[in-house]
């Protein structure tokens, strides 16, 4: 009997200890993605102005048009129609504070998430205001539409030009080589395995996507992909999928089982928009206390490595203790 016993303790011990590791590896996911999405976004609203004489040389006028449609269609998570699905801002940072919340125990987005959604939200009106985009509800949801047309229209001769432009944006931010991004326009964007989403709130935004970003593996190589139906979404995608591909180091000693639990649970399509809101505002942090002497990947891989427990005190100095932080990341590669 005490033998029975043993084994039935054993057994729940391993369980427990199992559950504790998918957990801890589900929230550090969650906090890769909240880096991969913030990146993209961060840089969806600047890569446009790296490759000014390109875009201009193939049709004079683009990065005017893209000025207004990035800062536009990011503003869309706190003004357009995502409201209707997700309801008010501030109900969802409500439901993450109870404890049977999904994300409720990931301590960044508990305890930080809502200040950094409003502070990209701040960043974006300044930013529209001195770009003349509209910035009232419904109002702005119109002139986005009719801002997003204009850059269809305006796009349709050149997609080609334009992807080769969106792939030397990606290369100059990140050091990629050109030759690992297969970019296109097109409103086919769909490629590879795509997650299932869980709820019809899922379904109605994956019906709603113009821009896939990811990492294939193709004959023994990994090459970053992205599709998107404009060149600004493009490059946002090409971005995320470099930040991915630099992030799977963080995932790499994972067995394919565990891995499997942990990014089904972690990106969830659903969870998407808050890591978009909550995202650029923590990239923006962290790259203030960067190493002036580093390259980008070279850290973000650094950080993606870490374990979960270590990666959680990195990422709340990052917000809390800036100096701490700088301290950390600069002995990084040592």
């Amino acid at each position: 009997m005490q033998s029975g016993d043993s084994a039935a303790g054993a057994a729940r011990n391993d369980y427990e200890a199992e559950k504790a590791c998918i957990f801890e590896q589900t929230n550090k996911r969650v906090t890769l993605n909240l880096l991969i999405q913030g990146a993209a976004a961060h840089t969806f609203l600047t890569a446009h102005h790296l490759v000014k004489d390109d875009l201009e040389a193939t049709r004079l006028g683009l990065t005017r048009l893209y000025d207004k449609l990035v800062i536009s269609a990011h503003l869309s998570y706190w003004l357009g129609d995502f409201i209707l699905l997700y309801g008010p801002h501030a109900r969802f940072w409500r439901r993450l504070r109870r404890h049977d919340h999904p994300l409720h125990q990931h301590r960044l987005l508990a305890k930080h998430g809502e200040m950094l959604s409003l502070t990209s939200k701040r960043h974006l009106l300044e930013r529209g205001r001195k770009k003349w985009v509209i910035r009232i509800p419904v109002l702005h949801y119109v002139h986005m539409l009719w801002l997003a047309g204009r850059v269809a229209w305006t796009e349709r001769k050149y997609r080609p030009q334009l992807a080769e432009i969106a792939k030397k944006a990606t290369s100059i931010i990140w050091g990629i080589d050109e030759d690992r991004l297969d970019a296109e326009l097109t409103s086919k964007v769909a490629f590879g395995h795509l997650q299932t989403p869980r709820t019809i709130r899922g379904k109605i935004i994956q019906s709603g996507i113009i821009g896939y970003g990811g990492v294939e593996r193709r004959e023994g190589r990994f090459y970053v992909v992205g599709k998107a139906w404009f060149w600004p979404f493009l490059s946002h995608e090409l971005v995320k999928g470099t930040a991915e591909l630099v992030c799977l180091h963080g995932l790499n000693t994972l067995d394919d089982e565990t891995y499997t639990r942990v990014t089904t649970e972690a990106d969830q399509l659903e969870y998407e928009i808050w890591s978009l809101k909550v995202g650029p505002e923590l990239w923006r942090r962290l790259l203030a206390v960067m190493p002036d002497d580093r390259p980008l990947p070279e850290v973000l891989m650094h950080i993606a490595r870490l374990d979960p427990q270590p990666l959680e005190h990195l990422m709340l100095a990052v917000i809390e203790e800036p100096q701490q932080a700088r301290q950390l990341l600069a002995k990084f590669g040592e």
